[in-house]
């Protein structure tokens, strides 16, 4: 289905339609920082914007600028406060300061792959990270997850120990810290910005998932790759309340339902599933060490990431935040959906919209 999705959404008419009115057009503008040739936006945002068209009869459309045209990647919140957007990236990894229990989404060995972690990252929104992401001034549109991160280095990367000193790619937050407990150097950088600074050597290794190293082209530079898993970077999507609140009350509700599906849309057509195994596979293509971890290696990075758990539960609870609870519940809900296949989660996901996350 998805597949077939995509086709249509290459097809799919962007024709300006009216804001206001029941039956009429309603025209979303949807901005990003990545290039129309990532697959984000291609094999993500545009098979889905093409099913919310369809499913609402038409009534709903979309206009789009990518490639940094209306503001980058670190000015998604500003763009739906300044009234740029309706919909855009509202990342909370670019944003660390502004957010608490958000930053627990990226505890090292979380969650089995993109969509266990889209689904969970959802259902522990309402109750756990509401709060501290409308105080953006915005709500949340979904959230999906990127592959797991693995490293790309242009030196050897095989346990822990070999990243002290290094220079490394990273989001903020407990990716940085992540990258801080086995010594290396996290060096905070949008990853659009990444391909120019590992070429120029201002870094010695990235963090990224594998689809992202390719659509970035990152084995130019890269030589070897780590296959560690280390984390999932949750992220968070952005909604403009003006425009969400303005909709009519169905549209509303089948928007915020179809939104509920987009992280299992990115988690098939481009973190994971076969898109995955391409990444892979034009990794291997070019001649880049691939390194897979025995079960004693895997163990030793688990051990040296661990203390993080229990340090991030300690200052969240000094601020009197339920820390203990949001770690204990992530990992419970995670654990039930380990073993779901990929279309598992999508008809779970599509039978049984979460509510909560939005308040209709």
């Amino acid at each position: 289905m998805l597949a077939s999705l995509l086709g249509v959404g290459a097809l799919a008419p962007f024709a300006r339609g009216a804001r206001t009115g029941i039956g009429d057009e309603i025209l979303l503008r949807y901005t990003a920082h990545v290039p129309s040739s990532h697959g984000l936006y291609s094999k993500v945002f545009v098979p889905w914007s093409a099913m919310v068209t369809e499913e609402t009869g038409g009534r709903i459309q979309w206009e789009y600028y990518v490639d940094a045209l209306l503001h980058d990647a670190l000015e998604g919140f500003k763009a739906i406060e300044s009234g740029v957007t309706d919909y855009t990236h509202g990342y909370a990894t670019y944003q660390p300061g502004s957010f608490h229990l958000t930053h627990g989404l990226q505890l090292p060995f979380l969650f089995a792959n993109p969509g266990v972690a889209s689904l969970v990252s959802e259902e522990l929104y309402p109750e756990y990270l509401k709060a501290e992401y409308e105080r953006m001034g915005c709500y949340l549109a979904h959230c999906d997850s990127t592959t797991a991160y693995d490293i790309i280095s242009r030196t050897p990367v095989r346990l822990p120990e070999d990243m002290r000193g290094l220079k490394v790619r990273s989001t903020g937050g407990l990716m940085a810290d992540i990258l801080r407990q086995v010594g290396a150097i996290p060096v905070v950088l949008a990853a659009a910005e990444t391909y120019t600074a590992f070429q120029r050597g201002v870094i010695d290794a990235v963090s990224l998932g594998a689809p992202d190293m390719v659509a970035y082209r990152l084995y130019e530079t890269g030589n070897h790759y780590l296959r560690v898993g280390l984390t999932h970077t949750v992220i968070q999507f952005a909604l403009n309340p003006r425009s969400f609140d303005a909709l009519p009350d169905d549209l509303r509700q089948q928007l915020y339902n179809l939104y509920r599906l987009h992280g299992q849309v990115a988690n098939q057509n481009f973190y994971g599933g076969p898109n995955l195994d391409a990444a892979i596979e034009t990794l291997r293509g070019e001649n880049i060490e691939i390194v897979e971890h025995t079960p004693d290696e895997r163990q030793a990075w688990v051990e040296a990431v661990h203390p993080l758990e229990e340090r991030f539960i300690k200052e969240n609870e000094a601020l009197g935040l339920p820390a203990r609870a949001f770690v204990r519940e992530a990992k419970e809900r995670a654990a039930v959906y380990v073993d779901w296949t990929d279309e598992e989660l999508w008809d779970y996901t599509r039978r049984h919209p979460l509510q909560g996350v939005i308040d209709l």
